[in-house]
């Protein structure tokens, strides 16, 4: 819970001499593994989407393989580097 004093957030914890208290949350390996986990289902579910959506589009045996390989590496990739900037991976 924050408390608003001009324009400024404030955590709600304080001390008896009045100063507030910063609280310091450890990233985990368990956190940063399930990130990973998460963000290769994530690239598998859009590599299986693009497969099915090139072998209706394409005639060529292997482009729907390439299609769905470089999705996965596009959406993988993609996604670290979201959980990276929002601080989930460090």
């Amino acid at each position: 819970m924050t408390v608003h004093t001009n324009e400024q957030p404030v955590p709600a914890a304080s001390s008896a001499t009045g100063h507030t208290v910063a609280t310091s949350h450890p990233q985990t390996t368990t956190v940063k593994v399930l990130a990973v986990l998460l963000a290769v289902m994530t690239g598998a579910a859009a590599a299986l989407a693009a497969y099915i959506v090139a072998d209706h589009v394409t005639k060529n045996a292997a482009e729907p393989i390439v299609w769905a390989a470089m999705t996965f590496v596009a959406a993988t990739g993609l996604l670290i580097l979201l959980e990276e900037k929002t601080g989930l991976l460090r």
